[in-house]
């Protein structure tokens, strides 16, 4: 998936005012997404959230 498009289902998070998504190298993969998140005023959202909102917009055969 592009960047662009995970940040699409990030920002969709009503906890979430802005996120930008990079690739990193990754040994096995080639490369990984790194999303930087910006949360909006007063909202209290972690990392492991962020990521378990994304996987589950992204689960193979599962629309977006």
């Amino acid at each position: 998936m592009a960047p662009a498009d995970l940040e699409v289902i990030i920002v969709k998070h009503p906890a979430i005012a802005d996120a930008a998504v990079i690739g990193i190298p990754d040994d096995d993969a080639g490369e990984l997404p790194k999303a930087f998140v910006a949360r909006q005023p007063g909202a209290n959202i972690t990392a492991d959230e962020v990521s378990n909102y994304v996987k589950g917009k992204t689960r193979v055969g599962r629309s977006i």
